[in-house]
């Protein structure tokens, strides 16, 4: 449960600012208020306890939007350091372009600043040189995209055993990225059933099966929670 402390008028204000229309009703027997949105969201709140109980059609956008929305205003979460408006994401990837395109709109719809090393850098280095560079200068963020790129397996377990995982080279980036900017400044997005490096152990990681917006509302909230400022409107839009 989450809770709100706050006044119904704020609570109203926040939802509409998430881009939401409905209706509220009032139970004096039950001493709550509701709210049931045209799209199927519903929420009930017991201002006597604080407590917030989503129910109905998108609970996990909704929940994330109306977080952001009452970010330092009786807020549900603790607000984090602000990370500055020209940070950057900085992104790893393997082969899967379609994903890695998926990402990239869904970044850019969230109002945030994708950062992808072959789209910036026209010098001539090696990318170990390129990835020091911008990672250090650029970047207040990673995001890791794991695909099945390559299948793996033991040499004792032999072929029987192989199992799909990502690109070497997207592990040696991943190491570089949590070298710079520590485990709590990245997430981990894992597409379909892969082998997980045991160096991963302790990364927040993320899954998804067919698109990356299956999961925007724990991606926005694992930003917000990282300091960047998202409009609770833009969570719901690039979900869809």
């Amino acid at each position: 449960m989450n809770k709100f402390h706050g006044s119904i008028d704020e609570l109203k204000t926040a939802i509409d600012s998430c881009g939401l229309v409905g209706a509220w009703t009032d139970n004096a027997k039950a001493n709550n208020h509701s709210f049931r949105g045209r799209t199927g969201e519903i929420l009930n709140w017991w201002p006597s306890k604080g407590t917030i109980q989503f129910q109905g059609q998108n609970q996990d956008a909704f929940r994330i939007s109306l977080q952001a929305a009452l970010n330092g205003n009786g807020s549900m979460t603790p607000s984090a350091v602000a990370v500055a408006a020209s940070a950057k994401i900085f992104l790893v990837h393997g082969h899967d372009r379609d994903a890695r395109d998926q990402l990239e709109l869904v970044l850019m719809r969230l109002g945030l600043q994708p950062f992808i090393l072959q789209n910036s850098d026209g010098e001539s280095k090696t990318v170990i040189e390129a990835l020091e560079k911008n990672i250090y200068r650029e970047a207040a963020f990673g995001i890791i995209l794991l695909t099945p790129d390559d299948f793996g397996y033991s040499k004792v377990a032999g072929e029987t055993e192989k199992q799909a995982r990502a690109r070497q080279n997207v592990i040696l980036e991943m190491g570089m990225v949590m070298a710079a900017l520590g485990r709590d400044k990245m997430v981990i997005l894992k597409k379909g059933a892969l082998e997980m490096p045991s160096d991963a152990a302790g990364i927040l990681y993320i899954e998804f099966n067919d698109h990356v917006r299956e999961i925007v509302p724990k991606l926005a909230q694992r930003l917000q929670g990282s300091g960047f400022n998202i409009d609770p409107r833009s969570i719901a839009g690039a979900s869809a």
